[in-house]
C-alpha cells in the first residue's frame, strides 16, 4: 500500500493560481483595485504578468483570504437568501479621448434588505493604525457607484480591533476618469514597499 500524504501547500497554490488565471488582464478593463493604487502597477501586470505570481503565496494575502471566507460564511448564516457572496459587476465608461473602457469589480458581499442594497467589504491586517484607510474608503465609494449601492460597510479584522465603518458617498464618473487617466506614480508612497514590480520601476519611492 502506498503511503497517504497531505500537501496543503500544493493545494493552496493550485487553488489560488486557478482563481488568478480566471482573471486574465485585458487592455480595456480597469478593476476597482486598479483605481485605488499606483496606476503603473496595472501597466506592469499587462507587460510582466509572471512577476506578480509570487503574490499567490504571500502569507498576509492567504490569511486575508481565510478571514474573508470565514466572514462570508457567517454572513450567509445570518442573512440567508438576502445576501450574495463574491458579487461581480461591470460598467462602461467613456474617456475624453473617445475610447470606452470597462470598470470591473467584485464585492465581498451584498445584502438586500428593506429595499436597500448594502455592500460589505472585508479587510484584515496586523495593525488598526489609521483605519479606515483612505484607499479602502475610495474602494467602497467606487463599489457604491458600480453596484448601485445605498452604502458599503468596511469591516476590519485586525490583531488589535474589530470595527466597521459605513461609507455612503458614491464616486462620480468625473473622478473615475481622472483616476483612469492619472500619471501620478505611485498613488501612495508606501505602495512601493509592497509592490513586486518595484525591482524594475523607475518611479520607486522609499518611505521613511
Amino acid at each position: 500500500m502506498s503511503e497517504f500524504d497531505i500537501d496543503l501547500i500544493k493545494e493552496i497554490y493550485r487553488l489560488r493560481k486557478e482563481e488568478r488565471d480566471k482573471h486574465v488582464r485585458e487592455p480595456d478593463v480597469y478593476y476597482v483595485t486598479d483605481l485605488v493604487r499606483c496606476p503603473l502597477k496595472r501597466e506592469f501586470e499587462l507587460r510582466y504578468p509572471e512577476i506578480s505570481l509570487y503574490e499567490i503565496m504571500s502569507p498576509p494575502t492567504i490569511l486575508g483570504e481565510f478571514v474573508h471566507k470565514g466572514l462570508q460564511k457567517l454572513l450567509t448564516e445570518i442573512y440567508g437568501s438576502d445576501v450574495e457572496i463574491e458579487v461581480e459587476g461591470e460598467k462602461k465608461l467613456s474617456l475624453p479621448q473617445g475610447n470606452v473602457v470597462r470598470v470591473k469589480g467584485r464585492c465581498d458581499a451584498i445584502v438586500k434588505k428593506d429595499n436597500k442594497r448594502i455592500g460589505i467589504e472585508i479587510k484584515s491586517g496586523r495593525s488598526d493604525y489609521g483605519i479606515p484607510l483612505e484607499h479602502h474608503m475610495d474602494q467602497a465609494r467606487i463599489y457604491n457607484w458600480l453596484f448601485d449601492l445605498d452604502e458599503t460597510y468596511l469591516i476590519y479584522i485586525t490583531y488589535e480591533r474589530v470595527a466597521q465603518y459605513k461609507i455612503k458617498d458614491k464616486i462620480s464618473e468625473e473622478e473615475l476618469i481622472i483616476r483612469i487617466t492619472s500619471n501620478t506614480y505611485p498613488r501612495y508612497v508606501w505602495e512601493c514597499s509592497y509592490c513586486p514590480f518595484s525591482i524594475i520601476c523607475p518611479y520607486k519611492k522609499i518611505s521613511k
